[in-house]
């Protein structure tokens, strides 16, 4: 099986912003792989995602450190993930709708 966006981000070779042509591509394939596993995100990973795409690099950052991307979002400021305010304010943000949609 070829690379999945998660991987290929990790790898270097595609950017985060690069994720809706590989929902194109997926669109646009006859494969028979979900979604999900076209792109490499874990059940957790697609659902977050799914409803807060702003989310994407707290997952693939979390992938990168083996960790939950609930971790990653809790201790952003240790993985130099907020190089700007508003990564922080995201990182943030994500993380009380992670806590009020009761998944922490």
């Amino acid at each position: 099986m070829s690379s999945t966006f998660v991987d290929t981000c990790l790898s270097g070779h595609a950017l985060l912003g690069d994720v809706d042509d590989w929902i194109d591509q997926w669109h646009d394939s006859d494969t028979s792989l979900s979604l999900d596993s076209f792109l490499g995100f874990t059940a957790d990973e697609v659902s977050i995602f799914a409803e807060r795409p702003e989310a994407l690099r707290f997952i693939v950052a979390a992938r990168r450190q083996k960790v939950p991307v609930a971790k990653v979002l809790a201790t952003r400021d240790n993985y130099a993930l907020a190089a700007r305010a508003g990564d922080s304010e995201k990182a943030a943000a994500v993380l009380e709708w992670l806590r009020k949609t009761g998944r922490l």
